[in-house]
């Protein structure tokens, strides 16, 4: 008994169709090793470009002065300066980091570790008026209005 699975025709369209299957697959595996490479070149220049735009803080120096302290009745903290900052808010953070060599000064007086933002100035508070003037930085971050 003879038996036969293809036909020499039937034979060669099978053999052309896997050919074109995979010529396709081919041309899909470059695809998406491409794909792969122009992602991975996407994702440096992002991450260039992140770093160049990224906000960098930048700290203002500035002077607290011995003069021009309130008391009110806060009963921790009863003195504070109102320091004077163009463009902040009430949602806006600060922080105030001393000079090195008015730490004796803010201690002496009990200067507040914290400060409180208002509309156009920061308020520090303290035990007691500095008998010095202190030397600061500041630096703001932005709050959501």
């Amino acid at each position: 008994m003879s038996w036969k699975a293809f036909t020499a025709g039937s034979l060669n369209v099978l053999l052309s169709k896997i050919a074109q299957v995979k010529r396709t697959v081919d041309d899909v595996s470059s695809t998406v090793s491409g794909l792969g490479e122009d992602l991975v070149q996407l994702s440096e220049l992002v991450e260039r470009d992140i770093a160049k735009k990224q906000d960098k803080p930048k700290g203002t120096t500035c002077s607290i002065p011995k003069t021009g302290w309130v008391k009110d009745s806060n009963t921790s903290y009863p003195y504070y300066y109102d320091l004077s900052v163009t463009g902040i808010t009430a949602q806006d953070r600060v922080d105030v980091l001393l000079a090195p060599a008015s730490v004796t000064a803010a201690v002496s007086c009990g200067l507040c570790p914290t400060s409180e933002t208002l509309a156009g100035k920061v308020r520090l508070r303290a035990v007691s008026a500095p008998t010095a003037v202190i030397s600061a930085a500041y630096w703001i971050e932005q709050g959501k209005e």
